[in-house]
């Protein structure tokens, strides 16, 4: 059985959870896992939290790539883990997979803010999620991908029932692997 959130929950961005999701950026939490973020990143969503959140209902066509070149941006959903008005972690849903993220990317990519981390969140927060996508999205199975070296990601992949399908070498960390894991959305609603 997958943990579950217990008191925190998966919610659509909000301007009441701006102020926590601000000071976890300053703890180390990045939105995107290849780019860390800097003082300006973070300064410019501090300068104007309410645009930030209504971008995440306009979201570009367009995505600026690691390596600088532009990629389509695929439809996605993202949810915020949240308890009361404290920001504690974000998931992104992919609804379709395009070259790049069958790659590295996948369907699911989540994050839990550093103060959070070691408590079982991602587990349950993967789990939620899941379920999310068993109830909107037609998909009956889920890419996620994961740098080999990312052990503590890779427990919470396989506690969800992800079955590791095979590796490449990844697309924006030169030397590094990205395990491919799959998970059956039907299975895994069986199980929970």
């Amino acid at each position: 059985m997958a943990p579950t959130l217990a008191k925190a929950t998966l919610v659509a961005p909000a301007l009441a959870y701006m102020p926590s999701f601000i000071d976890a950026m300053r703890e180390g939490f990045s939105r995107d896992t290849l780019r860390p973020e800097t003082p300006e990143t973070i300064a410019a969503v501090a300068a104007d939290p309410g645009a930030y959140v209504a971008s995440f209902d306009n979201p570009p066509s367009h995505i600026t790539l690691p390596d600088g070149s532009q990629g389509e941006m695929v439809p996605a959903t993202t949810l915020w883990c949240v308890e009361g008005e404290t920001f504690l972690g974000s998931v992104g849903i992919r609804h379709r997979l395009n070259a790049n993220l069958e790659q590295v990317g996948g369907h699911v990519g989540y994050a839990v803010r550093p103060s959070a981390r070691g408590q079982g969140l991602a587990s349950a927060m993967l789990a939620e999620t899941l379920v999310w996508i068993a109830a909107n999205l037609p998909l009956k199975r889920v890419l996620l991908t994961v740098s080999a070296q990312n052990l503590a990601s890779i427990r919470v992949i396989e506690k969800n029932g992800g079955v590791l399908s095979g590796s490449v070498p990844h697309l924006w960390h030169g030397g590094e692997t990205a395990l491919h894991y799959w998970i059956d959305i039907q299975g895994n609603q069986a199980a929970a």
